[in-house]
């Protein structure tokens, strides 16, 4: 899992993903020469890929005076795709969903050899 807190400016991480296909497969019937009928799927259940994302900002805030107690004003890391699209995330925020994020390609494609292990 990465720490945002721990990154700098310019620094690439990686986003291990799993896209599940089932809904979008579509089934081949086939029968052989011995009139025996079988199928199989014109695309796999899974797809997996790694995303690669520069981190390029961060926006904190700092409250001056009296603010509502319920206000929370996490702090923004933002992380641009090659295709220059800016993602961003929360520090504290959803932190279930960054245990796919790493700082190196190795522990990103472990992580899929990790998920196609437990899928197979």
């Amino acid at each position: 899992m990465i720490k945002f807190t721990d990154l700098t400016f310019g620094d690439t991480v990686y986003k291990a993903g799993e896209r599940n296909q089932m809904i979008s497969q579509k089934r081949l019937v086939m029968t052989d020469a011995d009139g025996v009928e079988w199928y199989r799927y014109d695309r796999d259940r899974f797809v997996y890929s790694i995303e690669e994302l520069v981190y390029v900002g961060k926006v904190t805030y700092h409250e001056a005076g009296e603010v509502r107690f319920d206000e929370e004003r996490l702090t923004e890391f933002h992380f641009k795709y090659p295709d220059g699209q800016i993602y961003f995330e929360f520090e504290g925020g959803d932190e279930y969903n960054l245990d796919d994020w790493f700082t190196t390609r190795e522990d990103a494609e472990a992580e899929i050899a990790r998920l196609k292990e437990l899928r197979q």
